[in-house]
């Protein structure tokens, strides 16, 4: 049973009321003709017609550039000074549950033998609502990775819309129960008597998709110069568009910037941390010149035996949650999906 009920029209006084308190509410709205996450003021930007974002919220949590710290260069050395990083309250509305259970695997990925406070502090500070999925497309494969458009991994407070646009309220995490009390006005204690809950759309999970053929193939090194590799990735130009809008894809590079403009001199700057891409060629670029990963079909084949046998090794949260972001914006149309298949099918 639902614990609450949310009228659509009460969106925007949830919004002012986030917003007032300070923080950021964070939706699904229109940009170039497509749904984007964005910071939003009020219910009308809200894209009510969308499958997912075409980019991934995690951005909110790992920025994609930031700035961790200052130096200076002096007589006396070089000096270097952390950045702090607080945190704002932060909430996001309409996402897919699909992308709510990658928040795990990010946080996996930052606590792994460090605490990544830039990334932590943000998170604890964000409030994830999802909404079931009531549409899908060719490209959504949750259920072939063991999600499903009803999971609620990762979220705070889980919605599922009626026919009259409202929506049941279920409460998930103890942040969750936190959110929906202090925003009780909103919250209505009981659903209406008439509500009735859209259907959910549950994408046909790929038949010949095995996830344990697939970990036990890339777990045997010997298939690691496997001529499949070259055979199923070929196509791919490695621009990096997969791994960008990626949910749980967390690669970054940290870069020294001098500062010589704004009053600044060359001898003072920033350490920035900046998302990068296996699938770049210089990433596993040598200082001598080696790269190990020298071709491209390499590259990609790290990017699958990430999501598929490096993740599921080390952490108990998934490599891939079946989004089909990298389908939707591949330009070469390389489908993940097709090459699980493929290695499926090996003996």
């Amino acid at each position: 049973m639902p614990d609450n009920f949310l009228k659509r029209r009460d969106i925007g006084k949830l919004i002012a009321s986030v917003r007032d308190a300070g923080g950021r509410f964070v939706a699904p709205a229109l940009a170039a003709r497509q749904a984007v996450y964005k910071d939003i003021s009020s219910a009308e930007e809200l894209d009510d017609d969308y499958i997912l974002p075409r980019n991934s919220y995690k951005e909110l949590v790992f920025p994609q550039t930031e700035v961790i710290a200052d130096f200076t260069i002096g007589k006396d050395g070089v000096g270097l000074k952390g950045r702090d990083v607080t945190g704002r309250d932060t909430v996001v509305f309409g996402a897919r549950p699909c992308e709510a259970a990658s928040l795990e695997s990010l946080r996996s990925v930052f606590t792994w033998g460090f605490i990544d406070e830039f990334c932590t502090k943000r998170e604890d500070r964000l409030v994830v609502i999802t909404i079931a999925c009531t549409k899908a497309d060719g490209a959504c494969f949750c259920t072939t990775v063991d999600l499903s458009p009803k999971s609620v991994t990762g979220s705070d407070v889980a919605l599922s819309e009626t026919d009259a646009g409202d929506y049941l309220v279920h409460s998930v995490s103890e942040k969750g129960k936190a959110f929906i009390a202090k925003h009780s006005d909103v919250f209505k204690a009981k659903p209406s008597a008439d509500a009735v809950v859209k259907p959910i759309i549950m994408p046909e999970r790929i038949k010949g998709v095995d996830l344990e053929k697939i970990k036990k193939f890339l777990s045997d090194t010997a298939h690691y110069e496997n001529p499949v590799w070259p055979e199923l990735t070929r196509k791919c130009i490695g621009c990096g568009a997969c791994t960008y809008v990626c949910p749980t894809c967390h690669c970054f590079d940290i870069t020294d910037e001098a500062t010589a403009y704004g009053g600044k001199t060359p001898f003072e700057g920033e350490r920035r941390k900046n998302w990068d891409a296996c699938q770049f060629d210089n990433f596993t670029l040598h200082a001598s010149g080696h790269n190990p990963r020298d071709t491209q079909f390499k590259r990609w084949r790290n990017r699958f035996m990430c999501k598929f046998n490096y993740y599921p090794k080390k952490f108990s949260s998934k490599g891939c949650v079946g989004c089909g972001r990298c389908i939707r914006v591949c330009p070469v149309r390389l489908d993940i999906t097709e090459v699980m298949e493929a290695i499926s099918k090996r003996p």
